[in-house]
């Protein structure tokens, strides 16, 4: 098993972040979010959806990690965050 090393950036709230320009597998996401707020972590801008979250009726946040070698995307990490909501996204 490789191993790499996990860094982590912010996606800005009420936008597409690029998280990481390049090949990569996330590993974990911090959301902080407001009621109904939702988060898409795709694989390339405007790529296929590898992860999206959709806040329950009450603000909060919540962290995940991704079991195994966590979640592959081949082109990069981009990041479409709504409103009010921030995410730190951990990639390796």
């Amino acid at each position: 098993m490789m191993q790499t090393d996990v860094k982590s950036a912010v996606g800005a709230a009420n936008a597409t972040t690029t998280i990481f320009a390049g090949q990569a597998r996330i590993k974990g996401i911090s959301i902080s979010y407001s009621t109904g707020a939702t988060v898409v972590l795709n694989d390339g801008t405007g790529g296929t959806a590898m992860f999206s979250f959709t806040a329950p009726a009450a603000a909060g946040s919540i962290y995940m990690i991704f079991p195994g070698e966590g979640i592959k995307c081949s082109t990069n990490i981009s990041a479409v965050i709504s409103a009010t909501t921030t995410a730190v996204v951990f990639y390796g």
